[in-house]
């Protein structure tokens, strides 16, 4: 059952929030319960990934995490090459916006969303701010790309904290930007929304709260359960989940009930 891991999971959020959590750094750090890993400063980025404080789930965060066809950790991700000088002859220009090695381009030859011919002959989509449109008026150091930001800063009210690795502008990142009212910072939307934080904002016939879900259950483990229900399972205190919780005169666990048989 998917509640009989509970306890675990709710050491590994009291763990993530201490990695995960930390103070804003006006470059669009996460703050209290950080949700660029998941909600409520959970670990949500599975077995391929791993959790960066400022970029979220990412795949390396060094060079050596990555393997021999992309050996190069760029903003979380392994890449071909860093520059042209990881190129080869046939393809020796490295262009920024995948980092991809490919033809070095000439004057006319780029179009799209990178038309900047650069001088190192790569395709890019802007050299400095001014290339860039109202809209997106960043240009990433790294991709060469017109982004809405790159800090805090750069975004308006509305959605006052950036994104560093996507370079977008949120509404939250963590728990800290919302208010009462919509509390938690939603993974993967990164906007504001209603859901429990603790067991404080919980009523009495579901006083526990699933950080996880961010929804307040009857029981996260058996020890909330008591008396004539005393096992949790799927977030509900039950009398048994298999036959050796139920007692001699009724031994058999059916449908979460201690029967004769």
């Amino acid at each position: 059952m998917i509640l009989r891991c509970l306890a675990g999971m709710v050491l590994a959020y009291a763990i993530t929030v201490a990695a995960c959590g930390s103070s804003d750094d006006g470059a669009g750090g996460p703050s209290g319960a950080g949700a660029l890993c998941g909600t409520n400063g959970t670990n949500q980025c599975g077995s391929t990934r791993q959790c960066d404080v400022t970029l979220g789930c990412v795949e390396c965060s060094a060079d050596d995490q990555c393997p021999a066809a992309e050996p190069f950790c760029i903003r979380g991700s392994c890449e071909t090459c860093r520059s042209n000088t990881d190129c080869a002859a046939a393809a020796p220009a490295c262009y920024p916006g995948d980092h991809r090695c490919r033809a070095a381009c000439t004057q006319g030859s780029c179009s799209g969303s990178t038309p900047i011919c650069t001088a190192t002959g790569t395709c890019v989509g802007c050299t400095t701010a001014a290339d860039c449109p109202a809209a997106r008026p960043v240009c990433d150091a790294v991709t060469q790309r017109c982004r809405e930001c790159e800090q805090n800063s750069d975004c308006p009210m509305s959605q006052p904290r950036c994104r560093v690795r996507e370079g977008s502008c949120e509404q939250c990142l963590s728990n800290a930007d919302c208010g009462t009212a919509a509390p938690v910072c939603a993974w993967g939307s990164f906007r504001c929304v209603p859901g429990c934080t603790s067991d404080a904002q919980c009523a009495a016939n579901a006083p526990k709260c699933n950080t996880t879900s961010s929804t307040c259950v009857q029981c996260l483990t058996n020890t909330d359960c008591s008396g004539a229900t005393p096992v949790c399972d799927d977030a509900v205190c039950v009398q048994c989940e298999n036959d050796s919780q139920c007692p001699t005169a009724t031994p058999r666990c059916t449908n979460r009930t201690c029967t004769a048989g």
